[in-house]
């Protein structure tokens, strides 16, 4: 009996502290979830509103967007395996002054694109240039299909407490794919590049992309890429990937069939912020980061065609006409050579003539006994001097001649 009363006290005394300490941990409970239920009040008083509309291609809706309310667009295309067709988003705010940018989201069965508009593209020394009107092509993934329909999606957001207005439109592009040796002309910009796919035809292992402007400025990049999402066609991120380079009125990159696996390559072309990397020149601007620069009207007409190029044979060819070339100089030079060598012989002959007595001399020049010249040698300039020095008929025809005559006498006179 004395050890059960001792262990109930000792119990007892045990349990009311621990009452002591859960009142105050029920409080501080019962506090929290009423402090979460008030704020969640507050949340679903702001919370954002979606509105899904079926939209259209070739259709420009104008809409207000805000941080409450966002609205998504959903468009479907059919697509082939033998045919590709290029869609292309373009985008305009109009408002001058915006409190924050307009998000744009593209979702795509194997893609997603994203762009803010105002877009900011930077420059040297970090300058920032804002444009309003954005133009992007979407994409295209290749399909195994013979033909399927695909959705995609728009989704316009924005965190600006003020409404802003804005215009989209999603249309459809139909010199999509480029044909050989056929021009396709077309207008770029910072905020609008453009890229078209180029498929490689039966018998042809490589072709030339040429891109070209009828003016200098502003400066533009052509690139060559591979058939992938994403397309990097901006500024900031062309060089990221595939081929490049730099042009202002023409612009060429040889493409080579070996080097893509999907026998096609995308033909991308993005006008520059800023002139600086054509050798242009660089307006000055403030330098403080946070300024926004208005880059003006950096529109460019330009135009692009591809064409075969020359294949093996014609490389054979045109390096056996060069060997032809310099083969017939080396027989020209020859040809020459002989003859001035023959030349030459003939001249050594008749300068050094073969040792004659006076008497065999003064016979073969027709003096008489007295010394005087008979007259039958001026009468007859062009008498027969067959055995004259031995010389052949060639030579004894030219020595018929008057000025050989007078070389005669003059070596008589020496051997006389």
């Amino acid at each position: 009996m004395v050890l059960r009363n001792y262990w109930k006290s000792r119990h007892k005394s045990r349990r009311f502290p621990t009452l002591c300490w859960i009142r105050p941990g029920l409080a501080a409970l019962f506090w929290f979830r009423v402090t979460q239920l008030a704020c969640g009040a507050g949340t679903v008083g702001e919370a954002k509103f979606v509105v899904q509309k079926d939209a259209e291609f070739d259709v420009t809706y104008n809409d207000t967007v805000t941080s409450v309310n966002q609205t998504i667009y959903a468009f479907n295309h059919t697509i082939s395996r033998n045919k590709t067709e290029g869609v292309r988003v373009t985008v305009d705010v109009l408002q001058q002054q915006l409190e924050s940018p307009i998000l744009f989201v593209i979702r795509q069965k194997q893609a997603v694109m994203s762009f803010q508009v105002p877009l900011i593209l930077r420059g040297l020394y970090q300058r920032k240039y804002p444009y309003k009107h954005v133009g992007r092509t979407l994409c295209q993934p290749p399909t195994r299909a013979a033909s399927e329909t695909q959705f995609f999606f728009v989704d316009v957001s924005t965190l600006s407490s003020q409404g802003t207005n804005y215009q989209l439109r999603v249309s459809r592009v139909e010199s999509f794919t480029l044909q050989t040796d056929k021009k396709f002309s077309f207008t770029a910009s910072p905020s609008q590049p453009q890229f078209f796919k180029y498929v490689f035809p039966d018998g042809v292992d490589t072709v030339i992309v040429k891109v070209n402007s009828d003016v200098n400025f502003p400066c533009s990049v052509m690139s060559v890429q591979d058939i992938q999402c994403p397309v990097y066609d901006l500024d900031n991120n062309v060089a990221f990937i595939g081929m490049y380079q730099t042009m202002t009125k023409k612009g060429a990159i040889t493409v080579q069939r070996k080097d893509f696996p999907s026998n096609s390559f995308y033909v991308v072309v993005v006008v520059k912020t800023e002139d600086e990397a054509c050798g242009g020149p660089l307006r000055f601007y403030p330098l403080r980061g946070d300024v926004l620069i208005d880059a003006g009207n950096r529109t460019k007409d330009l135009n692009v065609v591809v064409s075969p190029a020359i294949n093996s044979e014609k490389y054979v060819i045109g390096m056996l006409f060069c060997l032809g070339i310099f083969l017939s100089f080396y027989v020209l030079t020859l040809l020459v050579a002989c003859v001035e060598n023959k030349r030459m012989k003939r001249r050594e002959v008749f300068e050094n003539p073969p040792d004659i007595s006076p008497a065999e001399t003064a016979s073969l020049l027709g003096k008489n006994g007295d010394g005087i010249m008979t007259q039958s040698l001026f009468l007859c300039p062009r008498c027969s001097f067959s055995h004259l020095f031995g010389l052949s008929a060639v030579a004894l025809h030219a020595l018929a001649c008057i000025p050989k005559l007078t070389r005669a006498l003059w070596s008589y006179s020496i051997l006389r």
